[in-house]
């Protein structure tokens, strides 16, 4: 019966193609149904993202635009001010930007036609048409409110504009009265209008005053009446609207994106799906029928494998490659884990003859080793010998020494006893000079002493100079300053005289009615006279206490120098002593250590005597002891007579062992070759 040949890629290549186009289906399907809601809910997510974005916005931008209100009314009106001042400053001043133009008014200026207060605008202008029906004039007198915000209204120069409001009071710097007032700044609405921008790609913005008046943007809300135009209907829309606040106003913004374009977005993601599944569905068979491919190429490997074991050439090394845990895997290892057993085997058997022949190898250098070392050892006992007759005739030549060292050391102790007594007699020399030395120093601590007193007079000579010295140039300072005092009162002399001088003059063209004030001005001329001639003296007499001040200043100068020219002796000479002092010092310090030296030489030459009899006495042991090591080398020789025979047999069986091991490592490499013949 014929074999049936089937083909494993194309049973397995089916299957797999049908298994996935039935998921991608599947998943298709549940994707399409499941993203229809999550759309809708991402979309106002972002809508309120967008309308959070928008009033932090419109917040910011009001806030700012009051404090830059705020900033304007402290420049235009100061906390002490006056009308006529602040008229003029505001219409110098140049325009907050954002602002169409800025307005100031005070209460009590009823200029204007309704009755009410009359304004000063930038522009430099006066408006006299009022501000009473105003809701910001209204909670100002009612509330004293600090800001308030108007609705938009119609602007001159077109588009919306809104009045702002900030209390502006000051004080009268002439009559010191309170002043109550406020300034208006017309906001424009570019701003808030930027805030209605499109998004998305139906997505729209509305904002909403506080009135409910669309000011910006498309009416989601409805609340406009359409013109048939361009109308909205906000049930199209998903739509999602917020309420923030400017002051007192209330404003709200809405914003939203039609439903078609979350269920054209949501088409658009099933139809991508579709797509994305064929492609995916395509790779995915691909990459199936490339593994199923792969997985029989490995079937393929194991049969090369098996078959190239089959040759006969004995090769154990081959082993199939095995890169993952599978089935195939697992057979490939089955294979692998045979030949392993094999070639364990015969590396086994190969591993335990090269023991085998690294033993006999070791037993054999082992038995050389052994033959040097008892031939070194042979040597080594006749070079002992050989050195144990030198070293016996090396014990009587020290004999001999040692005899004639105990004759030396006995004619070293007569002579130093004889330096012993020099030593003695060199030291009672030494006290006597130590005698003398101290009443020289006694002298020089006497003399130390009156110049030491000597120098504390001239230093305090010279710092009541120093004293005397500060204090005429103290006296000095003061005279010149007194000079400049004169100065001043004779300057004020001239003056005086002047006055006077004109004062007769004006008394003159007053007539009768002048001519008390005449006599007076006469007196006070005669004063001034007198003060200056005063003057005058004071100044020559102050110079000639100056002349003879500094005549004092310099004698002092002389005789201080005098001072310090003795007391720079005094300390010389007190120098001079203290170094013979210290010098005489240092030769007693000297003297005293030249005595001790001296003792101590005696002490020592004691010491000498004594170790120098020890010495000899050991002299006369180390002699006895040298008559006991002539005998102990006799026996020695002996001794190393009867290890020179022994060693001599042992080298002659160590000789018999080398030629037995090198007969068994012959019989160790036949079998090397026999194991040789397979490849491991």
């Amino acid at each position: 019966m014929k074999k049936h040949n089937e083909t494993l890629l194309s049973r397995y290549g089916i299957i797999a193609f049908a298994e996935i186009v039935t998921f991608i289906a599947a998943f298709l399907v549940t994707t399409t149904t499941l993203t229809k809601k999550p759309v809708e809910s991402i979309y106002t997510q972002a809508l309120e993202s967008i309308l959070d974005l928008s009033v932090h916005t419109a917040e910011t931008w009001f806030g700012d635009k009051v404090e830059s209100l705020k900033v304007f009314q402290s420049s235009v009106v100061d906390s002490v001010d006056n009308r006529e001042h602040i008229k003029t400053s505001i219409k110098n001043k140049h325009k907050p930007d954002g602002f169409e133009y800025v307005m100031v008014f005070w209460d009590d200026a009823t200029g204007a036609k309704d009755g009410g207060p009359e304004t000063y605008n930038t522009k430099g202008g006066i408006s006299v048409v009022g501000v009473l029906n105003r809701d910001y004039w209204i909670n100002h007198k009612k509330s004293d409110v600090e800001v308030w915000l108007e609705s938009p209204r119609q602007s001159n120069a077109g588009g919306y504009t809104m009045p702002l409001f900030v209390r502006s009071n000051f004080t009268d710097d002439r009559t010191g009265e309170l002043v109550h007032g406020g300034m208006v700044g017309f906001l424009e609405l570019e701003p808030i209008t930027a805030l209605a921008k499109n998004f998305f790609s139906t997505g729209i913005v509305g904002i909403y005053d506080d009135a409910g008046s669309l000011r910006s943007g498309e009416d989601l809300l409805g609340t406009q009446e359409s013109d048939g135009e361009k109308s909205i209907n906000p049930a199209d829309y998903i739509i999602v609207q917020k309420q923030f606040n400017l002051a007192n106003k209330t404003w709200t913004v809405a914003a939203g994106v039609t439903k078609k374009e979350a269920v054209r977005v949501t088409e658009n993601l099933g139809r991508n799906s579709v797509i994305g599944g064929l492609v995916v569905t395509v790779i995915l068979l691909i990459c199936i029928l490339t593994m199923i491919k792969i997985i029989i190429g490995k079937f393929d490997e194991i049969k090369k494998n098996v078959d190239n074991l089959n040759e006969g050439d004995k090769d154990l090394t081959k082993r199939i490659k095995i890169n993952h845990n599978n089935e195939i895997s697992k057979v490939k290892a089955s294979v692998n884990a045979f030949v392993d057993t094999v070639h364990g085997t015969v590396l086994d058997i190969g591993k335990a003859n090269l023991n085998l022949k690294d033993s006999f190898n070791n037993v054999q250098v082992c038995l050389d080793e052994t033959k040097g070392h008892i031939n070194n050892i042979s040597q080594e006992i006749e070079k002992a010998s050989d050195t144990l007759a030198s070293e016996d005739a090396s014990v009587t030549d020290t004999s001999d020494f040692v005899t004639e060292i105990s004759q030396s050391i006995t004619h070293l102790n007569d002579m130093i006893e004889k330096q012993a007594a020099a030593i003695s007699q060199a030291g009672s020399s030494i006290e006597q000079m130590i005698g003398n030395i101290r009443s020289v120093t006694d002298s020089v601590e006497k003399m130390s002493s009156e110049f030491a007193d000597l120098n504390n007079a001239t230093t305090d000579g010279v710092k009541k100079n120093l004293v005397v010295n500060e204090l005429l140039e103290t006296v000095l300072a003061q005279s010149k300053s007194l000079q400049e005092t004169n100065q001043i009162i004779s300057s004020i002399s001239s003056q005086t005289n002047l006055l006077s001088m004109n004062a007769m003059i004006e008394s003159a063209h007053a007539g009768v009615a002048g001519q008390g004030f005449a006599v007076v001005a006469e007196e006070i001329r005669k004063l001034a006279d007198t003060s200056a001639a005063q003057s005058k003296n004071i100044k020559e007499n102050l110079k000639t206490i100056a002349e003879n001040i500094n005549k004092v200043v310099e004698s002092a100068n002389s005789s201080k120098s005098s001072f310090e020219l003795v007391s720079q002796k005094a300390q010389n000479t007190s120098q001079l002593v203290n170094t013979i002092k210290g010098a005489m010092e240092e030769q007693n310090e000297g003297s005293k250590q030249v005595l001790d030296a001296l003792n101590a030489m005696n002490r020592t030459s004691g010491d000498v005597q004594s170790s120098s009899r020890e010495i000899e006495n050991g002299t006369k042991e180390i002699l006895a002891a040298i008559a006991n090591l002539k005998s102990s080398s006799g026996n020695m020789s002996d001794n190393f007579n009867k290890i020179v025979s022994t060693t001599k047999a042992t080298l002659q069986a160590t000789a018999k062992l080398s030629e037995f091991a090198q007969q068994m490592s012959g019989a160790v490499n036949d079998i090397s070759k026999k194991i040789n013949e397979f490849k491991v």
